[in-house]
C-alpha cells in the first residue's frame, strides 16, 4: 500500500470528495547530441572535472614506431567555445618519447591533477605529471615506477585517491601493478595475485571510500577486480569474450546519478561476424557487481574509447549542468534535466480529458492519457520526428501521474505512476484537437531482446534476481522472501535472442515470486505470505462486485529437480505437494508436473512443490469488484471485500489480494474509479 498522509485518508472517507488528477511530462534522457568537433586524430585518451569546475584532457598521439609520440593535455574552461576543446599543449618532457599504446590517465585528487603515460625511448618508466592549479600549468615528469623486465603497459588508469594501477606485460600474460603516493613519494609496485589476464588492453579505476572498484579488458572480456590496500579480489566477469568476434579495448569509468558508467571501445573487424564497425558501449551498475548490458552511442566511432561524465556548473560561461561523451576528435552533450527548462518539463494537469492506468503482477504498468489540444497550445511542444530538437513530449519522456482528491477546495494527490512515453498521436478533427500518450513503466526493459548469452553457476536465487534485473538496466529493487533467496542454482544461463523477461520469470515461478514496478520506479519482487494482513476493506462503496472460483486447477503438485549424481540409475529428485480439502470437493485428481533443475535437493524440490501449489490455491480465487478510484492502493495488497446481505447483495464476504488495477478518469463521463481483481491471498 503506498504511504498516505492523514488529510489523504480524511479525503478518501469523505463525501463531498472531488477527483484531483496530475501529469507532468520530464524528459530526463541523456540524449547526448553533437555538441563539439574538436577534430583531433582517434587515439588513447582520458579526461577528469578539476575542481573548479574546468575539464582536463589528455591523449598519446600516435604514429612512426609507436615509441616516439607526445603526451599532450588541454584545459576546457568554457565547453561552450570550440577552440577550447581542440587546443592542445604538449607535456614537458613528454614530446616524441612517449608509448602509443601504454595507455594514459588523468584524474583530480582532492585537487592535485596527476597526469599519467609511459616512456616509449630511454626507458620504460611510468611517468606523472602534476598540476595544483586545476590543468592551468603542470609541473614534471616525476617517475612513478619501471614496470620489471623492461615490459610495456597495456592500459592506464587513475581513481583520483593519490593512486595509478596499470597493465604490464609480463611472460605468458600481463599483471596489474599499482602505485600510491604518500604525500611526498610513490610506493613500489603492489604485487598482482589474481589470474594473469591473457593480454591487456585497458583498466579503469573507481574510489569506493573503502576500496578501489577496477573494470580491465585483455581485449576481449572485460573483468571486475578490487584491491583495498592489501588484497586483491576477482569479482564476477562483467562481460564475457565471444570467441575473438568483438574487441573491448580501453574501459573508463565514471559515476553519478547513482550509478557506475562503463564506456568501453567495441570494435569488430569482421573476420568471423562479416560486420565491420568500431563503436563505443556504455555499460551501468549500481554496485559493480551486476552489470547492464547496455547501450551504444553508435554514431561516433572509436577504437579507444571515450569518457562519459557529468558537470554540474562549469568553471566558466553558461554551459549549465550537462552531460558529455567525449573523444578526442567528437564532443557530444546534453543538459541535465531541470524544471525550469520548457524543453524538458511540462505540467499538462489541467489538460487532462482522460486517461487509463493499467497494471498486473509481473508486466509492465501502462498509461493511456488524451490531453486537451485546443488552439494547438501544444503544438511546438511535441517531437515526433524524432529530431534532436528536442521537446518534453518527446519518446522516453517520463509521465508521472498524481492522483486523489479536493475536500474542501484543497486537492490532495500522491504519486501513482511513472511511465515512458512510447506511443504518441496528435488528433484533430472539425470538433476536438487532442494528444494521446501512451507510456510503460519502466520495467518494459525486461521485454527487450537479449543480445548475448550469459551462464552463472553457483549463485543464489537473489545474486540471480539482482543479475537479471540489472542485465535489463533495472537498479533500484526490493527483493523480500523466505529461504529460498538465499538457495544457490548450479547453473543458470539467460539465453541470447530471448526477452530477460523470460529469465526473470523463470526465477520467480518456480520460488513462489510476483513482482511490480511501484511509483518511485523500485521493482518490488516478493514472495506473498498467507498470512499477510488486509490493508483495506471494501463494504458500501462497492459499485459492482462479483465473487468467482475455478476449480480448474491442480491440487496435487510434483516437482522434480536435477537427478542426483551418484546415485542409483534412473534415480529422481522430486517432492509432492497436496491439497486435500480440494481433492475431497471433486474426488479427482489434477496432477501437474513442475520440473525445474534448478531443483537439485528433495529439500529443494519441497520447496518448489509448495510454492506452486500456493500459486495454483490462489488462483482458484476470482474476487472482481468497481470502487471509487483509490490511489492508496498498491499490486500485491490484501483487501477485504463484504457485500451486502439480502435482499440487496450476495451476502458473500472474501480476502483477496489485488493482481489487476485498471484506474479510469474521464471527465466528460464523470468516472474516476478503480475495478480491482483478487485473487486469493
Amino acid at each position: 500500500m503506498r504511504t498516505t498522509d492523514a488529510s489523504m485518508q480524511n479525503a478518501l472517507a469523505s463525501l463531498t470528495r472531488r477527483p484531483a488528477v496530475g501529469l507532468t511530462i520530464e524528459d530526463h534522457t541523456v540524449h547526448l547530441s553533437a555538441y563539439q568537433t574538436p577534430g583531433l586524430a582517434d587515439m588513447w585518451s582520458d579526461c577528469c572535472v578539476a575542481s573548479d569546475g574546468s575539464i582536463v584532457r589528455v591523449n598519446l598521439t600516435r604514429g612512426g614506431t609507436g615509441f616516439a609520440s607526445s603526451f599532450q593535455y588541454a584545459r576546457i574552461t568554457d565547453p561552450s567555445v570550440a577552440s577550447q576543446w581542440s587546443s592542445v599543449t604538449t607535456f614537458s618532457g613528454g614530446s616524441g618519447n612517449m608509448f602509443q599504446d601504454g595507455g594514459c590517465a588523468v584524474s583530480n585528487n582532492g585537487g592535485t591533477i596527476r597526469a599519467f603515460a609511459q616512456q616509449g625511448t630511454g626507458g620504460n618508466a611510468l611517468y606523472c605529471w602534476t598540476s595544483t592549479n586545476n590543468g592551468a600549468s603542470w609541473s614534471g615528469p616525476v617517475t612513478v615506477a619501471s614496470p620489471p623486465g623492461s615490459a610495456l603497459a597495456k592500459g592506464i588508469g587513475s581513481a583520483g585517491n593519490n593512486d595509478v594501477f596499470f597493465l604490464y606485460d609480463v611472460f605468458g600474460g600481463e599483471k596489474m601493478g599499482v602505485c600510491i603516493y604518500n604525500g611526498s613519494s610513490w610506493s613500489a609496485i603492489s604485487g598482482w595475485t589474481l589470474a594473469d589476464p591473457t593480454n591487456g588492453a585497458g583498466v579503469a579505476v573507481s574510489w569506493t571510500g573503502s576500496q578501489y572498484a577496477i573494470a580491465y579488458s585483455d581485449g576481449f572480456t572485460l573483468y571486475a577486480a578490487s584491491y583495498n590496500g592489501s588484497t586483491w579480489t576477482q569479482g564476477t566477469t562483467i562481460a564475457p569474450a565471444t570467441s575473438t568476434a568483438i574487441n573491448r579495448i580501453s574501459p573508463r569509468l565514471s559515476f553519478y546519478g547513482g550509478l557506475y558508467h562503463l564506456v568501453c571501445a567495441e570494435v569488430d573487424g569482421g573476420s568471423l561476424s562479416g560486420a565491420v564497425y568500431n563503436y563505443c558501449r556504455v555499460r551501468e551498475s549500481a554496485d559493480f557487481v551486476h552489470w547492464s548490458d547496455g547501450w551504444t552511442i553508435h554514431e561516433v566511432s572509436s577504437s579507444y574509447g571515450g569518457n562519459l561524465f557529468y558537470l554540474a556548473a562549469p568553471q566558466s560561461g553558461n554551459s549549465g549542468a550537462r552531460y558529455y561523451f567525449a573523444t578526442p576528435g567528437t564532443v557530444l552533450s546534453t543538459p541535465a534535466f531541470s524544471q525550469s527548462n520548457a524543453s524538458q518539463y511540462l505540467d499538462v494537469s489541467g489538460a487532462i480529458l482522460s486517461y487509463t492506468r493499467t497494471e498486473k503482477i509481473n508486466k509492465p504498468a501502462e498509461l493511456v492519457v488524451i490531453i486537451d489540444n485546443k488552439g494547438g497550445a501544444y503544438n511546438s511542444l511535441v517531437n515526433l520526428t524524432g529530431s534532436t530538437s528536442y521537446q518534453p513530449i518527446t519518446a522516453g519522456a517520463m509521465l508521472k501521474l498524481s492522483e486523489g482528491y479536493t475536500v474542501s477546495g484543497s486537492p490532495d494527490t500522491i504519486s501513482t505512476g511513472a511511465y515512458r512515453l512510447m506511443k504518441m498521436a496528435m488528433v484533430r478533427s472539425p470538433t476536438e484537437n487532442l494528444i494521446q500518450l501512451s507510456g510503460l513503466d519502466l520495467s518494459e526493459r525486461l521485454d527487450r531482446t537479449v543480445r548475448w548469452q550469459n551462464t552463472f553457476s553457483g549463485q543464489t536465487i537473489q545474486w540471480l534476481l539482482l543479475e537479471v534485473c540489472a542485465r535489463a538496466g533495472l537498479f533500484n529493487l526490493n527483493i523480500s522472501g523466505g529461504s529460498q533467496l538465499s538457495q544457490v542454482v548450479p547453473s543458470f544461463v539467460i539465453q541470447a535472442n530471448t526477452k530477460y523477461r523470460k529469465a526473470l520469470d523463470a526465477l520467480c515461478t518456480t520460488y513462489g515470486l510476483d513482482y511490480f514496478l511501484d511509483q518511485n520506479e523500485t521493482l518490488q519482487i516478493r514472495e506473498v505470505q498467507s498470512g499477510d494482513a488486509p490493508v483495506w476493506s471494501y463494504q458500501n462503496e462497492i459499485e459492482q462486485v462479483s465473487f468467482g472460483a475455478n476449480y480448474d486447477r491442480a491440487n496435487h503438485v510434483i516437482a522434480s529437480g536435477k537427478p542426483p549424481s551418484g546415485g542409483p540409475t534412473f534415480a529422481l529428485t522430486t517432492a509432492e505437494a497436496f491439497d486435500d480439502p480440494a481433492a475431497a470437493q471433486m474426488r479427482v485428481e489434477r496432477l501437474l508436473h513442475h520440473t525445474d533443475f534448478k531443483s537439485t535437493t528433495p529439500a529443494e524440490a519441497q520447496i518448489a512443490a509448495n510454492l506452486v501449489m500456493y500459486a495454483e490455491q490462489r488462483a482458484q480465487v476470482q474476487t472482481r469488484l468497481v470502487v471509487p478510484l483509490n490511489p492508496a492502493l498498491q499490486l500485491l495488497d490484501v483487501i477485504t471485500v463484504s457485500d451486502a446481505p439480502a435482499p440487496i447483495g450476495s451476502g458473500q464476504s472474501s480476502i483477496g489480494r489485488l493482481v489487476e488495477h485498471q484506474a479510469t478518469y474521464n471527465a466528460q463521463r464523470a468516472e474516476y474509479e478503480s475495478k480491482l481483481g483478487l485473487q486469493g491471498h
